[in-house]
């Protein structure tokens, strides 16, 4: 039979003739190719380059141009590279020569230039919306113009064409009630009304609530120092690279469509140099692929071992045992080609039909399909030689049958002691130990990052050392990679317990044991899918956990708290009226109020109010001065263990936050001003065990309103309401509406954990991937066993016996699959508690109690329920 030839002609129409078979083996090579196809092409679109990003940032412009209230800027090394619009005015330019609002560039740009205002977002405005005031995004331009195009989709009506005029997006339209553009119009917060006349949606925020409005539009105030932006067209035989030198010169940055299409090797800088993304992503490629290959592989020996006797045929008449291999090779060959085709087609058809669900996850509009076309045919090529992997043990396997047992159907099982191989064993000891070792190294930059971070940070410090992180994913390899080794003989190891189990559970083990090479590979897939779920399960847990442990309330639990304007935050401005119409409103039993402290004859800065703050010493770490906020002690003492400080704020004392803030028992206050620092006194103060731990008053020192208002004028800021009760849902919205806003008022309800959220998700990826591997462990051995089952039949086993005992052998593949890719999720769950701080290692035992209990029976119930009690009779002699 030599050659290719014949073994491609057998190879194919056994393909054809299999097509249950051969589509199996495709979908699970096809439908990763389709996930990582979608994925590259979905994360390509979304951060576009080369002409999209230039469409998507400057439309048809031949460059942008920004105009500064400065006369020239400071030389750079590169002058026109993305990015560097914020240089520094040039030395002895610092003064404004301009107002960029009004300048006309054009002048300084070549005859034939045509300019339009670049669109951008100038700021925010309250817009009235049917309850409440709610802020909106506006974006000014000349959104009309050709230049803009690509800016803006327009989905309704027109651009606007003046200042009375604005478009409004689809999500804004959607909150204010607007269905139709005739008559419709926007209100501002002081009660001006503007025409809408578009549904537009900004590309880069499509699903933002904007307004569109024409530049000078009276909807918002802009700062006239603020830099303006165009969009420029040049003539054709200007070179856009050569005008930005010149034009810095001037105070004009120029960032020329050359720079976005190719730029320079130096825009981003040379990275961190962080390998531990790097390596995730290659561990992640290496496991899919493993993974496939062991899933396609059990399948695919279902197909051999059910083809054994037309392998015999062709061993009968000439075939040697490498033309058998090669039949089987090229059908792993074929069933890689179809998978793959058919996962990048149906990715094709998911990527054009679902582009409006992708373009509202990435928030994003998609001007043209940017697709990877290297990532794309690594992944296909990997998924081709997936499919040929998959068929390697198979192969061998066949071609080593003898002629005679194969034509009498018969296939050999695996005999002999099963033997637990020491590599693998060590490789397991030595990939937990690097897990452990790389965790510790990772909790202790953790801890260092934490205690260089201020105290009063509004965000959590993170860390990605690459070295702990590489000796992290090292271990998991090596654990994962000992486990897929053993697991064979471990399988054969677990037959030594078939004896304590009922007849079903002692023929499920020992024919799992006898037929270890599937079994392994099958319970080896099951072990990795879930442990990528117990992963989740795991690493959610501990990032809940770290959450909780850093979550700071906004008042006591229960209460109500309002935060009233400090100043040009856009809020409500404090009265005691106010107050007490929101007392009536809700069901309160007490009120305490937070205010800042000014000093008498400061006057206000523009909206600015200096206040009162403390300065800190010099010996103090990290720390220049901290808020003063005054607090009724009364409030203070409700939280425990703050008896005595409630006691030292009623005596006089400034309450501090941490024992080296003070000297000598006395801080010094000075009023806070952009310009300079004048000192007001030095004032008893004392530390007493720390502040209330909510957002508001933590690391803040504070002081009572008697002792206060010697020092100058109180401002309240924020007013905190004891409820006897939670509020209706009338009462909250009553409250909302004389607020005008409804963001002002929270009511404390702790940290909202949203574990529950995950179980469902998690149990059903565990039992989607458990079921797969079981289906096909199970298939294999109901084509293996046929002769068996037929030998108990005719001994005398009731019908059902076949059901059980493929209801045990699913039970047995799931519960080894299930535990040990629980016990390897639980190293990916060790790590995520190190690298997300969590206050210890948190195991989420209803999910993981969920995988190694229920999972594994529902498959086994699943397996009973689908499995037919009567076998047609099959000859049990050969």
């Amino acid at each position: 039979m030599g050659g290719w030839g014949p073994p491609l002609r057998i190879a194919r129409r056994t393909t054809r003739r299999s097509l249950g078979r051969t589509f199996l083996v495709a979908a699970l090579i096809g439908l990763p190719v389709l996930a990582a196809t979608w994925m590259g092409v979905v994360l390509k679109t979304s951060s576009p380059s080369g002409e999209a990003l230039a469409r998507l940032s400057i439309g048809q412009a031949d460059a942008s141009v920004t105009v500064s209230q400065y006369g020239r800027f400071a030389p750079m090394d590169m002058p026109h590279v993305l990015g560097s619009s914020e240089s520094a005015p040039a030395e002895g330019a610092e003064k404004p020569v301009r107002v960029p609002a009004t300048f006309d560039p054009r002048p300084l740009l070549p005859v034939g230039s045509v300019l339009a205002r670049m669109l951008v977002e100038a700021g925010t405005v309250d817009i009235q919306g049917p309850s409440t005031t709610s802020a909106v995004s506006v974006v000014t331009g000349d959104a009309s113009s050709p230049l803009a195009r690509d800016l803006t989709r327009l989905d309704e009506g027109r651009l606007p064409a003046s200042p009375s005029e604005v478009a409004i997006s689809p999500s804004l339209a959607k909150y204010l009630g607007i269905s139709e553009l005739d008559g419709a119009t926007v209100r501002s917060a002081e009660g001006a009304s503007y025409q809408v006349v578009g549904i537009v949606r900004p590309t880069n925020r499509p699903h933002a609530r904007t307004v569109l409005a024409t530049p000078g539009t009276p909807l918002i105030t802009v700062d006239p120092t603020s830099s303006v932006q165009y969009l420029v067209d040049l003539p054709d035989a200007v070179d856009a690279t050569s005008l930005a030198a010149p034009l810095r010169n001037t105070g004009l940055f120029l960032l020329p469509r050359a720079n976005i299409l190719n730029p320079p090797p130096e825009m981003y800088g040379g990275g961190s140099g962080d390998i531990g993304p790097y390596a995730a992503m290659a561990l992640a490629i290496g496991l899919g692929v493993l993974e496939i290959v062991l899933l396609a592989g059990t399948a695919f020996a279902v197909g051999a071992r059910r083809q054994t006797r037309e392998l015999g045929l062709v061993m009968a008449t000439g075939g040697t045992a490498r033309d058998v291999r090669r039949i089987v090779l090229l059908q792993g060959l074929f069933a890689g080609v179809v998978g793959v085709t058919a996962g990048v087609l149906l990715a094709a058809v998911v990527l054009v039909a679902g582009k409006p669900w992708w373009e509202r996850m990435n928030s994003t509009l998609f001007l043209s399909w940017q697709i990877p076309w290297v990532s794309v045919i690594v992944i296909a090529l990997l998924g081709v030689l997936a499919g040929l992997a998959a068929a390697v043990v198979p192969a061998v396997s066949a071609g080593r049958q003898a002629p005679l047992a194969a034509l009498a159907g018969r296939f050999a099982a695996t005999v002999g002691t099963a033997k637990i191989r020491k590599p693998a064993v060590v490789m397991v000891i030595a990939g937990v130990a690097s897990v452990l070792i790389g965790s510790t190294m990772l909790a202790s930059a953790l801890a260092e990052a934490r205690r260089t971070l201020p105290s009063d940070a509004d965000y959590q410090a993170t860390v990605t050392p690459a070295g702990p992180i590489a000796l992290v994913l090292l271990g998991i390899t090596a654990v994962i990679a000992g486990l897929v080794w053993m697991l064979p003989n471990l399988v054969g190891k677990l037959a030594g317990l078939a004896g304590r189990l009922p007849l079903s559970g002692r023929l499920a083990l020992r024919d799992a044991a006898r037929h270890r090479h599937r079994t392994g590979p099958a319970t080896a897939a099951i072990m990795m899918a879930v442990a990528s779920t117990a992963a989740v399960a795991f690493a959610a847990s501990n990032a809940i956990a770290a959450e909780a442990k850093d979550y700071t309330p906004e008042g006591r639990s229960g209460n109500a708290t309002v935060q009233f304007d400090t100043g040009g935050s856009g809020s409500v401005p404090y009265s005691t009226a106010t107050e007490q119409r929101i007392a009536s409103l809700l069901p309160t039993e007490q009120t305490f109020r937070v205010g800042t402290v000014t000093a008498p004859g400061v006057k206000p800065i523009g909206e600015y109010v200096p206040t009162i703050i403390a300065r800190a010493p010099e010996t103090a770490v990290g720390e220049a001065g901290f808020s003063l906020l005054v607090v009724d002690p009364a409030y203070v003492a409700k939280f425990a263990g703050l008896e005595r400080a409630a006691a030292e704020l009623r005596a006089g004392r400034i309450l501090l936050p941490r024992s080296d803030l003070t000297t000598k028992d006395t801080v010094e206050l000075i009023s806070d001003t952009p310009t300079s620092s004048k000192r007001v006194a030095r004032h008893p103060a004392v530390y007493a065990g720390g502040v209330p731990a909510i957002r508001l008053l933590r690391a803040n020192a504070l002081i009572s309103p008697d002792a206060a208002a010697k020092l100058g004028t109180i401002n309240t800021i924020s007013v905190e309401y004891e409820l006897s009760r939670t509020p209706t849902d009338d009462q909250l919205a009553a409250a909302h509406r004389l607020l005008g806003r409804d963001d002002l008022l929270t009511i404390e309800q702790g940290y909202q954990s949203p574990a529950r959220k995950f179980l469902i998700g998690i149990l059903t990826a565990a039992t989607v991937v458990t079921l797969l591997g079981v289906a096909i462990s199970v298939s294999l051995s109901a084509a293996e066993g046929r002769a068996d089952l037929a030998t108990l039949a005719a001994i005398g086993a009731q019908p059902r016996r076949r059901r059980n005992l493929a209801a045990a052998q699913a039970w047995v593949l799931g519960q080894l699959g299930c535990v040990l890719g629980v016990g390897v999720g639980a190293l990916y769950g060790y790590t995520a508690h190190a690298a997300f701080g969590s206050p210890h290692f948190v195991v989420p035992w209803l999910e993981i109690g969920g995988i190694v209990v229920a999972v594994p029976l529902f498959a086994g119930l699943l397996a009973w329920l689908l499995t037919r009690s009567r076998l047609p009779m099959v000859s049990r002699i050969d």
